[in-house]
C-alpha cells in the first residue's frame, strides 16, 4: 500500500475493506502462552504468582481476608500474555503477532510482580510510597513496527541505553500494552493516519525534549492545555528546524517532560489534534511552516544524521544522532490533506482543556483512582470497607503530600493537611449508597482541587504512567486506551 498522503480517504478505505487484517482495530490474537509459575517465583522471590492473573492484579486485606484486585487490567477479557525477548534486534515472533509496521502502541512498565501486597510498610518510606500510589507502574515507552520488526523509543531518548532497556525490558520489568481506541465514526484509514500522526510527533518530540531530573512530584504539567500544547508543538517543530531559542525554551525548566509527558500526553495530543498537512500547520504554527515541515518529514533516516537538524544529544560516533539506534528506523511522513484534528471530528462530545483527548489529572483524580481500584467500595457499603478505605488513605498522606511537591523543608498548608483529615473520617462512615458517599466528599475534594489547583504552569496537574489504565472514554475524553495485552519475557512463560 502507498502512503496515505497519496490517497483519497475513498480510496485508502476502499483497501482497507480489502484488507481488514491491515485495519489498526483488527480483533486482537490470543495468548499463545500461560504463565510458568516456578520461573516467576523464581525470578520475583514472590510464592504468590502462581495464575496469569496474579500478574497483573495486587492483594490488600479487607476485614482481615486478602483480596486480589485488577489494577493493571481493566477486567478478566484484557488478560493476554504475550512473549518478549530483550535483545536488541531479535526477531519478537510473539509480539510481532500484535504489532504491523508503522503502528504505534503505548506500553507502561511496572514492577508489580514481588510487589503485590498493599500493606501499611510499604508506604513509611514517601518513594515507595508514591511508586505504590502508581501501582508499581513507573514508566511510558512507545512501541512500534517498523520494516525490520519492532523497536521501542523513549524519553530521555538515552533510556534504552543507560538502563539495558533493550528491545523491550529487562525479565524482571515487564509491560502492558495499549492501543488507540477511536470513539465515533472514525473510519479505518482515519484511523491509521492519525496513528501514523502520533508516530511522526512521537519522533519530533524525542528530537529536541528534555527529560527533567526531578520527576517524582516536583515536575508538573505544563501543558495542561489544548492552547498550552499546541504552542509547545510549534516550539518542537521550531527547534528541531534551527531555532535555537525554541530549543533554550523546551529546556527550561517548566518545559522539560517526563515519559509519560512526551510519550503519551504530548505524542496523543499533538497526534490526534494537529495533523502534519499543509493546512494544519499553516492554521497551527504558522503558514510559512510548511515547506520546511513537509521536507524533514520525508528525510527517513537522514533526519537523525549528525548536523541534520538540531538535536538535544549531540553528535554520535556512528554518522547519527547519539541514542537514536531505535529512532532512526522508525518512518515519519505527512499527513493526508483530508485528515482533521480529532476534536474537529467528534464534536459531539464535551472537551477537557478546551479540545484534550483526555483531562490530565490532580492530586484528587490521583487519590480517587488509587482508593476506588485498590479497594473497589460500589455496591459493598460495609464497615469493613469503608474502614480499610480510611486506612488506606492514611496510609497514602505522606506520598500523596510528596507528589505535591511537599516536604519536611517545604510542608502543606494546614488548610490542606485539615482537609485531608476530614476527607478521611468522612470516607470511614458507612453511607446509603456509593453515590451518597462521592456527594458526601465532594466538598472536600472541591476545597482541596481550589488549594492545590492546576496553577499557570501546571503546578498541581499530572499524567502519570499509571494514568493508562484510566483512559476509558469518558465523556470528556476523545478516546480510550485498550489493552492489547501484558508482555513478560518469554523466560517465565510457556507455550499453551
Amino acid at each position: 500500500m502507498s502512503r496515505l498522503a497519496d490517497q483519497t480517504l475513498a480510496a485508502a478505505n476502499a483497501w482497507y475493506t480489502q484488507n481488514p487484517q491491515a485495519r489498526y482495530d483488527r480483533p486482537l490474537p490470543a495468548s499463545a502462552y500461560t504463565i510458568n509459575p516456578t520461573a516467576a517465583q523464581t525470578l520475583w522471590k514472590d510464592p504468590t504468582l502462581k495464575t496469569e492473573r496474579s500478574l497483573v492484579t495486587k492483594l490488600i486485606e479487607v476485614g482481615g481476608k486478602w483480596e486480589e484486585v485488577p489494577t493493571h487490567i481493566h477486567s478478566d477479557k484484557d488478560l493476554r500474555l504475550i512473549a518478549y525477548q530483550n535483545v536488541w534486534k531479535t526477531k519478537q515472533r510473539d509480539l510481532l503477532r500484535f504489532i504491523q509496521p508503522g503502528e504505534w502502541y503505548l506500553g507502561s512498565s511496572h514492577h508489580n510482580p514481588g510487589n503485590r501486597h498493599i500493606v501499611q510498610s510499604v508506604f513509611h518510606n514517601e518513594e515507595k510510597g508514591l511508586e505504590m500510589l502508581k501501582f508499581s507502574i513507573t514508566h511510558v515507552r512507545n512501541y512500534i513496527g517498523v520494516a525490520s520488526g519492532m523497536v521501542a523509543t523513549d524519553s530521555p531518548r538515552s533510556y534504552a541505553n543507560q538502563h539495558s532497556a533493550g528491545h523491550v525490558n529487562p525479565k524482571d520489568y515487564p509491560a502492558l500494552l495499549w492501543r488507540i481506541r477511536f470513539l465515533g465514526d472514525i473510519s479505518p484509514a482515519e484511523q491509521r493516519a492519525y496513528v501514523n500522526n502520533v508516530r511522526t510527533w512521537s519522533m519530533l518530540l524525542q528530537k529536541v525534549t528534555k527529560f527533567p531530573p526531578d520527576y517524582n512530584g516536583n515536575d508538573n504539567l505544563m501543558t495542561n492545555s489544548y492552547a498550552k500544547v499546541m504552542e509547545f508543538g510549534s516550539n518542537v517543530l521550531n527547534a528541531v528546524l534551527g531555532s535555537r531559542s525554541a530549543l533554550a525554551t523546551l529546556h527550561s525548566q517548566a518545559e522539560q517532560v517526563y515519559c509519560s509527558e512526551a510519550g503519551m500526553h504530548l505524542a496523543l495530543n499533538l497526534g490526534l489534534n494537529a495533523p502534519l498537512n499543509q493546512a494544519s500547520v499553516s492554521a497551527l504554527f504558522g503558514a510559512d511552516k510548511w515547506a520546511n515541515v513537509s521536507t524533514l518529514l520525508n528525510e527517513g533516516e537522514a533526519f537523525w544524521r549528525n548536523g541534520k537538524y538540531l538535536d538535544y544529544y549531540g553528535n554520535g560516533t556512528d554518522g547519527f544522532m547519539q541514542n537514536a539506534e531505535q529512532n532512526r528506523l522508525v518512518d515519519m511522513e505527512p499527513a493526508p490533506a483530508w485528515l482533521a484534528a480529532l476534536k474537529d471530528r467528534l464534536p459531539g462530545r464535551p472537551l477537557a482543556g478546551g479540545g484534550l483527548v483526555f483531562r490530565p489529572w490532580d492530586v484528587a483524580d490521583m487519590i480517587e483512582h488509587f482508593i476506588k481500584t485498590a479497594i473497589p467500595r460500589n455496591g459493598r457499603e460495609t464497615w469493613e470497607v469503608s474502614n480499610a478505605q480510611a486506612e488506606l488513605l492514611l496510609w497514602l498522606k505522606p506520598g500523596i503530600f510528596h507528589s505535591m511537591g511537599f516536604s519536611r523543608s517545604n510542608p502543606p498548608p494546614p488548610p490542606l493537611v485539615m482537609l485531608f483529615d476530614t476527607l478521611v473520617a468522612k470516607v470511614r462512615r458507612n453511607y446509603e449508597s456509593y453515590a451518597a458517599l462521592r456527594a458526601a466528599i465532594a466538598p472536600e475534594l472541591q476545597a482541596a482541587q481550589q488549594i492545590v489547583a492546576p496553577k499557570a504552569l501546571g503546578a498541581g496537574a499530572f499524567v502519570p504512567p499509571h494514568m493508562v489504565t484510566s483512559i476509558t472514554g469518558d465523556a470528556d475524553e476523545l478516546i480510550a486506551l485498550e489493552a492489547v495485552g501484558q508482555l513478560f519475557h518469554e523466560d517465565v512463560l510457556k507455550a499453551k
